[in-house]
């Protein structure tokens, strides 16, 4: 028999990690060892610091499930500790860029002093509200935009804000009057305004920063999906991601990802 059939208390704990969706710990001094060499021999891979998966399971995985994966799999090593920003948007449901998926980030009271780690960061958050989401303790979902309109670029911000609104989860009023009400916090103007540029018609994380950025070049997007009749197929609409009005009247239309219209 091969090491993978006789090793059954590892098989045992990959299965429970894949059922619970979260990442295997390896606890007893056989399994690591065992972890070590499946890991060298590529059917194992580390996916953060103490924690494995099986690398077919893995690879199946989007990067934002994987991430998920890895949250759940912290919150029961450390009880103690709430995700926020980026890890909590993701946790949320929402839109976000995969280059913001890392680091984790982690709201701490301002009485801790914990260091920051190469793949986690930690952020001093006072008083802020927390909930369990899918196996993980999480800031609140106002919280959360407001938290990553202070932490990400507005090009990156933009996506899970746009998708709070898509989903229902939220109104650009409430984020307005939630982030007037937080006491003490620091860049409240622009913070303000990132949210205040939410829009639930945006249809994707892409097409969220892709707004942004046109924004930044200075070609503010007028108006977003906007329908047009097919010429070709009477009772047909084709819509387009980003339209502009010139002074003389003609459009201008955008694509993010549209092949042809």
């Amino acid at each position: 028999m091969g090491e993978k059939e006789t090793h059954c208390s590892l098989n045992l704990l990959i299965a429970k990690a894949q059922r619970d969706r979260c990442c295997m710990r390896p606890f007893w001094d056989t399994d690591i060892k065992v972890v070590v060499r499946r890991v060298k021999q590529g059917s194992i891979v580390r996916v953060h610091r103490g924690l494995y998966a099986g690398k077919e399971y893995w690879d199946r995985l989007d990067p934002h499930e994987r991430l998920r994966h890895i949250l759940r799999s912290l919150s029961q090593w450390h009880e103690r500790w709430a995700f926020c920003g980026a890890s909590a948007a993701v946790m949320h449901g929402l839109d976000c860029s995969y280059r913001q998926l890392h680091p984790i980030h982690v709201a701490v009271g301002r009485n801790s002093r914990p260091r920051n780690q190469r793949y986690v960061r930690f952020h001093v958050l006072d008083d802020a509200e927390t909930v369990a989401v899918d196996g993980a303790r999480v800031t609140s979902i106002l919280r959360t935009l407001v938290d990553c309109a202070a932490m990400m670029p507005r090009r990156y911000a933009m996506a899970p804000i746009d998708s709070a609104l898509r989903q229902g989860k939220t109104t650009v009023e409430q984020m307005l009057e939630y982030v007037d009400a937080i006491p003490m916090l620091r860049d409240r103007e622009r913070i303000r305004a990132v949210l205040a540029q939410g829009d639930g018609r945006v249809e994707n994380g892409g097409e969220s920063e892709c707004r942004a950025v046109l924004d930044e070049l200075g070609f503010p997007v007028h108006r977003v999906q906007v329908e047009f009749p097919c010429l070709s197929h009477p009772g047909r609409v084709h819509r387009v991601d980003f339209l502009w009005e010139r002074d003389d009247g003609t459009l201008i239309a955008g694509e993010f990802d549209g092949v042809q219209k």
